[in-house]
């Protein structure tokens, strides 16, 4: 949970649910109610042959059934779709500093607060580290947030009495459909969900979870409880923000992701606004160091090892330890001059990343999917997106358009990936290596059902394959 729960889950989404209502919540739900399921459906192959097979990056799974150009492909894709996600962590934090301290501490020097905090430990503990760094903070913020949550609503006379003054003061945040000029349309409720949902299956950090679960009853555990347990700690800043509208009015765009800060500085002593504040920090830090560390374990175990054949395990680190460090300087360079709120920014990095789900799918259950056709789909999707971004900005992105038959975007950069991806693979014929791999990734073994029995089973014999 702390490593996908952010500065997008705190800052963000009290800032969305400020700005747009309700509608921020139908969001949530048609996000996180299904994405457990799929997770599992999607992963539970990445967790039996991650076992057997010894994977540590992404791009190994997509290496050993379609190549090494696919191998290549996908750490570049991830990585730049999770850039605008990593710039959203930086600049939450900035941004709250610079509330918090009433300007104190701009802006500017608040955001190196991530970077360099986040490059030490990440660099210094490595992946158990980061994991035991996400424990002991996925903890505190799920008590902080909920400690806000009752404060804010306190401060006005409780839930129901806090809703109505909001209602009385702005109906509009509590409308949803495509009339009367409302943002969240049905095509916007569901063009956020999706790109939430399907990028949250396709970062860094459900394939690390994969590869490092001990057991089958903690994985199966962790990714069934993870939408129900994230919708409840989510929910809990969006009415924040939502009730803040009559606490602090008037914020606007960017500034409006101070929100979290300010109201908890209003309605709690300064000492424990600082803790709940800290709660956000810790979010966000969680959930960088994940996704960082994924990143920088991707360039090292695909692009090096592939450039390098050669390099021993002192030379993957050194080389993912550099990754960290220049992903960070990356994010702070690009975060310097923020016009976009981070929920919106996040929601770029889900939709980006969201077109690799074909290849995956393809991976593990379409015996006639090719290395051509997850190649051009992966290229096509994401190029679209880039395209999409470069003609009409952030808005043709996230927001529906006429153009599209009011889709959004990345839902048109997703829907395009996929009918490449089929029609490709339907048009070309699968190589050796294609050929080679259904013997591992449509073994019998992994028809049943997923118990200790069968990762046992299947470990033993896909070595032996």
């Amino acid at each position: 949970m702390a490593s996908f729960l952010s500065a997008f889950s705190m800052f963000g989404m009290s800032s969305l649910g400020y700005r747009t209502g309700f509608g921020a919540l139908f969001v949530l739900s048609v996000n996180l109610v299904p994405l457990g399921a799929l997770w599992y459906y999607m992963h539970r192959k990445t967790f039996v042959l991650g076992r057997a097979r010894s994977w540590m990056s992404m791009g190994m799974p997509f290496g050993e059934r379609y190549g090494n150009g696919m191998r290549a492909v996908i750490p570049v894709v991830v990585l730049l779709a999770s850039i605008p996600y990593l710039v959203a962590q930086v600049q939450g934090i900035g941004l709250m500093v610079e509330a918090l301290s009433e300007k104190a501490i701009p802006y500017h020097m608040g955001m190196f607060f991530v970077p360099v905090f986040i490059s030490l430990y990440l660099i210094m503990g490595g992946m158990k580290g980061a994991a035991w760094v996400n424990t002991v903070q996925g903890i505190f913020f799920s008590i902080m947030v909920f400690i806000l949550f009752f404060a804010v609503m306190a401060k006005n006379g409780g839930f129901a009495p806090t809703m109505q003054m909001v209602f009385d003061t702005h109906p509009e945040l509590f409308q949803l459909g495509a009339k009367g000029g409302k943002l969240w349309s049905y095509p916007m409720v569901f063009g956020f969900a999706a790109a939430m949902c399907l990028g949250c299956i396709c970062f860094p950090q459900p394939y690390m979870h994969a590869y490092s679960s001990r057991t089958v009853k903690g994985f199966k555990t962790m990714l069934l409880s993870f939408g129900g347990i994230c919708l409840v700690i989510i929910t809990m800043p969006t009415l924040v923000g939502i009730a803040a509208t009559v606490i602090v009015p008037g914020l606007k765009g960017v500034q409006a992701d101070k929100v979290y800060g300010i109201v908890a500085s209003m309605a709690l002593p300064d000492w424990l606004a600082a803790l709940a504040v800290a709660g956000g920090f810790t979010a966000a830090m969680s959930t960088v160091n994940g996704l960082v560390f994924g990143n920088a374990t991707n360039l090292a175990n695909d692009l090096l090892k592939l450039m390098v054949p050669h390099v021993g395990q002192k030379g993957l680190v050194s080389a993912a330890r550099w990754s960290v460090a220049v992903i960070m300087a990356i994010c702070v360079v690009i975060a310097w001059n923020p016009n976009t709120p981070v929920a919106e920014l996040s929601v770029l990095a889900f939709g980006t990343v969201a077109v690799t789900i074909f290849p995956l799918w393809g991976a593990y259950f379409w015996k006639r999917s090719t290395a051509a056709g997850a190649m051009a789909s992966t290229i096509v999707g994401f190029g679209i997106n880039i395209v999409m971004f470069i003609w009409g900005g952030k808005n043709m992105v996230l927001f529906p358009s006429a153009k599209l038959f009011q889709l959004n975007g990345f839902l048109a950069a997703f829907i395009a990936a996929g009918l490449v991806f089929f029609i490709v693979c339907l048009v070309t014929k699968p190589g050796k290596i294609e050929q080679k791999s259904l013997a591992l990734f449509f073994h019998p073994a992994l028809d049943g059902k997923l118990d200790h029995n069968l990762v046992d089973r299947s470990e033993n014999e896909y070595v032996k394959v």
